[in-house]
């Protein structure tokens, strides 16, 4: 999930809960970090494959724990590794590992709302207290007038939950355990940021809302819902959501650097209590399966002409929010856009302690570029990286 702020704690209570993440780095054998799944992988013989690699590594020794690139160029798929997916156990990474993506998730849920709407189940036009029952939405200012589409393209005006308070639950408590309600309830009573269809104001709040409402609408855990609607119809076998058990075997560790010394940290203590709540964040898959979910969405394979024609319904953001390395000028009804000046990409990005991620497809020219790094540094790779391979992908 991506976040706009971090509460600051007493020092020594940090470095008690940072002592204490440390104490939990479990050794784990190769095997465990194993990959499954059918990945069709033609990387050995793409003609830039070399260059791909040391643009990775290069960056790996300006101080990344590890990560995983993905290309899709005129000549074809290449993907690789550097570093590590487990530094206690001193397990290498693989291009076919699995991280967490953290906010890339809400184009998941968006495309779960679109199905729905496809098939006359939900509608746009919804309001959110016609799914979700007043005695809650009387609590959350703005959420008796905004719509399913207010909240796909951030306009509700819905404070996000990200408070605080819930920050220092989060930290304070060894587990919480939250509901999708009980997250909610931290923006009861808080002040809207702007009025209904004012302007964009991301808030997690809006996925967090639009899973409670497709749970309602189907029927259906929200972790099924995220089975039968995006990753089944697209053989995602990487794709892995559970409100239950929401870190799958198998999955990189995500790191920290606390001190700006580059020392690392592993950061479940961080972030465990962040993942399985709802639809703002909490999916984990690999390169491969994020980059042919985002094609697929594109070309139309996921939801209808009408529904990825709203989706891309393109308004400009705020000046606050234009991020100009990556050309993120634009927003969409549950998807962004990045102008660079190779053309313009679709995708999304994620960050959580411990994980940066970016996934953008070029739809004019079916190229795909997709980055996910298990550390959280000072530095930012992820700019460096991009900058070198663009001009290579079109090329």
């Amino acid at each position: 999930m991506n976040r706009f702020f971090f509460v600051l704690l007493a020092p020594m209570f940090l470095l008690l809960l940072i002592l204490s993440g440390c104490e939990k780095n479990d050794i784990h054998p190769q095997e465990v970090y194993a990959c499954t799944g059918n990945m069709d992988d033609p990387s050995a013989t793409h003609p830039r494959a070399d260059f791909y690699q040391k643009v990775l590594d290069d960056n790996r020794r300006d101080g990344l724990v590890g990560g995983v690139l993905l290309v899709e160029d005129a000549d074809g798929l290449w993907m690789g590794a550097t570093g590590q997916a487990d530094l206690a156990s001193g397990v290498e990474m693989q291009p076919c590992n699995v991280f967490l993506i953290a906010s890339i998730s809400k184009v998941f849920t968006s495309a779960a709302v679109y199905r729905y709407v496809d098939r006359g189940l939900l509608s746009l036009d919804d309001p959110i207290n016609r799914w979700i029952d007043r005695s809650i939405t009387d609590q959350v200012n703005n959420a008796n007038e905004a719509t399913v589409a207010h909240l796909l393209a951030h306009t509700s005006g819905i404070a996000d939950y990200y408070t605080t308070a819930l920050e220092l639950d989060r930290l304070n408590r060894v587990s919480n355990a939250w509901t999708k309600e009980e997250v909610l309830a931290y923006t009861y009573g808080v002040k809207a940021t702007n009025g209904v269809g004012e302007t964009y104001f991301y808030s997690n709040t809006n996925f967090l809302l639009l899973a409670m409402i497709l749970e309602k609408a189907g029927g259906k855990s929200f972790a099924q819902i995220y089975r039968e609607e995006v990753f089944e119809p697209l053989n995602l076998t990487s794709a892995y959501y559970s409100e239950t058990q929401p870190i799958p075997e198998g999955m990189v560790k995500g790191y920290v650097e606390i001190y700006g010394n580059g020392q690392m940290v592993e950061s479940e203590f961080l972030y465990g209590d962040e993942l399985g709540i709802g639809g703002d964040g909490g999916v984990a898959i690999n390169a491969y399966d994020l980059a042919v979910f985002l094609r697929s969405l594109a070309q139309g394979q996921l939801i209808s002409e009408a529904s990825w024609n709203k989706m891309t319904d393109w308004f400009d953001l705020p000046a606050d929010y234009v991020w100009e390395d990556y050309g993120q000028e634009q927003n969409g009804y549950g998807i962004e856009r990045f102008n660079t000046r190779y053309g313009s990409a679709i995708g999304h990005t994620g960050g959580i302690d411990g994980f940066s991620t970016f996934a953008y497809h070029f739809p004019d020219s079916d190229r795909s570029y997709v980055l996910l790094l298990n550390s959280s540094i000072n530095a930012r790779p992820d700019t460096s990286i991009f900058n070198a391979v663009l001009p290579e992908l079109f090329r």
